[in-house]
C-alpha cells in the first residue's frame, strides 16, 4: 500500500458496506465515487439487523428513514425442540439500544446509497472494469471506467476498493483464496405471506429435522430461509422452487409453523456463505464488506460486520493510508469474522444451547442466582451483535462452552 495522503477513492459495488464507506469518507473530506449498476434483486440475506447497528444508522443519519419502512425487532427467539424455546428481549440486555429492525433489503440498500449521494459521493451507474498492472500488486480502472467518472478523480483514483460482495472482483483477479467454513450447507430463501411466530417482531432461528431455518417478520410478509445439508435438501425436489415448497410441507417443524403460508416471491439459492479472504489489502487497493469475508446468518451479524468494515476502512484512509493503517484494518476485520465463526460453530455443534439448558437447570441454585445477571449481561452480547468487540464476554463464552455444560452431550442439541 502506498504512503501519502489518499484524496480520491473508487468504490466498486453499491451495497451497505460501500455506501457506509463512501458517506464517512466524504464527511472526512475525501472524494469518493461508487461504481454501481442498480439491480432488481428480489431478496438478499441480511434482513434482520442487530441492536449494535443502530448507533451506525444514527451516525449516518438514516435511522428515521429505515424505521419508516421496517418492522421493529424487539428480540430474538431460538426454537430448539418442540416446546423448548429460548427468547431474548433486547430491552432486558445491558449496554444495548433495546431494539433493532427487520428491513426490506431493497429499501435499506437504496436508503444507504441515496444517503451517500446526498453526502457528496458520486454515483456512477456503470459496472467498473479493472485491470491488473503486470508484475505488480497494483490494479487500475480501465480507460472506459475512468472516462465514466469524467474529471472527478483528476487522473486515476488514489485507492480502489472492492465492495462487489460475492463477485469478489479483486480476489479473482489476484487469485486471493478464501478460507471457507467447515460445513457445506445450502440455503434457500423466499418470502411468504404469513407464518406462525412465538413473539411479534422477533427473528426466529429454528432447528429442523435436518439443518435450521430463519423466520423474519417484515411488513406484510415473513422471510423464511432454509439452511440444510445438500444431501438432505436435494431429496425435496429437482428445482430450488420444488425443494423450498416441499421442505415447508415435509419437514416436521416447518410444516407446523408454515401450514397457512403461501410463497409470494421467487426462491433464491446460496451455497457457501462462510468465507474469510486471506488478503484484504494491497498496493493501492482494499476489500470491504462481503468481498473481505462473510459469515453464516444465524446471528444476523452480516450487515453489522460489513458496515463496521466500511467505517474502519474509512478511518484507515483518513488517518493517512499507511501500510500500518491498512494492516490494522485487515486485522480488525479478520478478528470480527473469526470471532463470529467461533460463535456460529457453538450453535451448530450444540454447545451453545446445551450451555443455556445447563443454566436453566441451575436456575434455583443460590450461587447461580448471584452469577446469573453477570452471565446474562455478557452472553447477551451474542444477540445484540456486540460480542466481537467485547473480549471479556468472548472469554466468558469460550470458558462456558468448555467447562459449564454439566456433563451433558452437546451432540443432542447439534444441528443435524
Amino acid at each position: 500500500m502506498k504512503n501519502g495522503k489518499i484524496k480520491t477513492v473508487a468504490i466498486l459495488g453499491g451495497g451497505p458496506a460501500a455506501s457506509t464507506l463512501a458517506t464517512v469518507l466524504v464527511r472526512k473530506g475525501i472524494r469518493a465515487a461508487i461504481y454501481y449498476i442498480p439491480k432488481n434483486v428480489p431478496l438478499a440475506v441480511g434482513e434482520s439487523l442487530v441492536p449494535a447497528i443502530i448507533p451506525m444508522l444514527r451516525m449516518l443519519g438514516v435511522e428515521d428513514e429505515i424505521k419508516s419502512f421496517s418492522t421493529l425487532k424487539p428480540g430474538a427467539t431460538f426454537n430448539i425442540r418442540e416446546g423448548e424455546n429460548y427468547s431474548f428481549w433486547f430491552e432486558h440486555l445491558i449496554e444495548c439500544t433495546g431494539y433493532a429492525y427487520n428491513v426490506p433489503r431493497d429499501k435499506f440498500d437504496a436508503a444507504l446509497l441515496n444517503n451517500a449521494r446526498k453526502a457528496g459521493a458520486k454515483i456512477i451507474e456503470t459496472a467498473a472494469k479493472i485491470e491488473r498492472i503486470p508484475g505488480t500488486d497494483k490494479v487500475k480502472l480501465s480507460d472506459e471506467s475512468l472516462a465514466a467518472a469524467g474529471d472527478f478523480f483528476n487522473g486515476a483514483p488514489d485507492l480502489i476498493v472492492d465492495a462487489t460482495g460475492r463477485l469478489r472482483m479483486l480476489p479473482n483477479l489476484f487469485g486471493i483464496k478464501g478460507i471457507e467454513g467447515g460445513r457445506k450447507d445450502m440455503a434457500l430463501h423466499a418470502h411468504v405471506d404469513t407464518a406462525d411466530l412465538n413473539h411479534p417482531g422477533h427473528v426466529h432461528s429454528t432447528r429442523l429435522d435436518h439443518g435450521w431455518s430463519w423466520r423474519i417478520p417484515l411488513p406484510g410478509r415473513v422471510s423464511i430461509g432454509l439452511v440444510i445439508p445438500a444431501e438432505h435438501l436435494l431429496k425435496f425436489g429437482a428445482t430450488k422452487e420444488e425443494r423450498y415448497d416441499n421442505a415447508l410441507k415435509q419437514d416436521s417443524v416447518l410444516a407446523k409453523v408454515t401450514k397457512q403460508s403461501k410463497r409470494i416471491t421467487p426462491v433464491v439459492e446460496y451455497s457457501n456463505y462462510q468465507l474469510v479472504s486471506e488478503r484484504m489489502v494491497g498496493d493501492g487497493w482494499a476489500l470491504v464488506g462481503d468481498t473481505a469475508g462473510f459469515i453464516d446468518p444465524v446471528f444476523s451479524s452480516g450487515l453489522l460486520i460489513g458496515m463496521t468494515g466500511g467505517i474502519l476502512l474509512a478511518e484507515a484512509i483518513a488517518n493517512g493510508g499507511s501500510r500500518e493503517d491498512f494492516q490494522n484494518y485487515e486485522k480488525q476485520v479478520k478478528h470480527h469474522l473469526t470471532t463470529w465463526h467461533d460463535i456460529v460453530s457453538y450453535f451448530y455443534d450444540g454447545r451453545l444451547f446445551t450451555f443455556f439448558r445447563a443454566g436453566e437447570a441451575l436456575r434455583d441454585n443460590f450461587l447461580m442466582k448471584l452469577a446469573r445477571p453477570h452471565v446474562e449481561k455478557h452472553m447477551g452480547r451474542i444477540f445484540t451483535g456486540a460480542a466481537s468487540t467485547a473480549p471479556y464476554s468472548m472469554g466468558l463464552l469460550r470458558f462456558g462452552m468448555k467447562h459449564a455444560l454439566r456433563g451433558e452431550d452437546p451432540r443432542m442439541m447439534a444441528i443435524r
